[in-house]
């Protein structure tokens, strides 16, 4: 049997009541954590902001940007994601004093952009009940005032990730009278632990949503293609240095030594020789 590739599917309910994204992500968040070098509880939680991003983006912004920022609690550490509307996803880990401690008293920012070019951005404590699941589902109920069930995790087997994604079940506000009890019932009880649920189906969004849905009539309303990508270029760094001022360019030529810029998302190290800074100082 051919292996699943990282994917999203998100579909409505022929009555309107619900809409469904489910999402698979196990190659994109062992990119990222093999970038970082990530392991342990740290790992878990850089998984599970990457793919709760991805599921706000496709949910809310399918063709916009979508960013969330996790700082631990006690001020150990950051997280944050990156996803972008071509599919592509990357993350950031900065660990202070151990682990990043995630709990009651960490704080996820959620920023999206909106068409006109703006921010939408959303503040959230992670709570005590449902971890990092139960701060996306907050944000989306007080930051969007959509009601929705989310749930991400991430299966570990020692460093190697078996399997990583999740979901989000919204409620449409044109339904009048939506099962919900009956919904809240059965996600309790079916999809309560995300790790082991995307654990026993290697994360394959279609089984998600057919798990969720139990035979309720649907349509799908869109898929797509997930995947680890990193924005840096060589073109980038070299942009970002042109933002330095006319004397610091000629400080760093002074010292005759080419620059190692690495990325921090994806540390990719970039080499910027002398040459290429006189080119900007010939541009200014």
């Amino acid at each position: 049997m051919a292996s699943l590739a990282d994917r999203s599917v998100t579909a409505e309910t022929e009555d309107g009541a619900f809409r469904i994204v489910t999402v698979r992500t196990t190659d994109t968040v062992s990119a990222c954590l093999r970038a970082h070098g990530l392991s342990g509880p740290s790992a878990v939680h850089l998984a599970e902001v990457i793919t709760g991003t991805v599921l706000v983006r496709l949910a809310m912004a399918p063709d916009l940007r979508v960013q969330t920022l996790l700082r631990g609690r006690n001020g150990k550490g950051t997280l944050v994601a990156d996803c972008h509307p071509d599919g592509g996803s990357r993350g950031l880990a900065r660990q202070t004093r151990g682990p990043v401690d995630v709990g009651p008293g960490s704080m996820m920012q959620v920023l999206r952009s909106l068409p006109n070019g703006e921010l939408h951005q959303g503040l959230v404590e992670v709570p005590e009940e449902y971890g990092l699941s139960g701060a996306f589902m907050v944000y989306m109920l007080e930051s969007e005032q959509v009601t929705s069930v989310v749930g991400v995790g991430c299966a570990m087997d020692g460093e190697r990730v078996e399997a990583a994604g999740g979901w989000m079940v919204q409620l449409m506000p044109e339904c009048a009278e939506p099962p919900v009890d009956a919904l809240y019932e059965h996600m309790r009880a079916a999809f309560h632990d995300p790790a082991a649920v995307l654990r026993g189906c290697d994360a394959d969004p279609r089984a998600l949503l057919e798990g969720i849905l139990r035979g309720t009539a649907s349509r799908t309303v869109s898929e797509g293609a997930l995947e680890h990508r990193c924005r840096c270029s060589a073109t980038r760094v070299l942009s970002s240095l042109a933002t330095l001022s006319t004397a610091d360019v000629e400080d760093i030529l002074a010292k005759g030594e080419t620059l190692e810029i690495t990325c921090d998302y994806c540390q990719q190290a970039y080499e910027v020789s002398p040459e290429s800074l006189r080119g900007l100082l010939d541009v200014s």
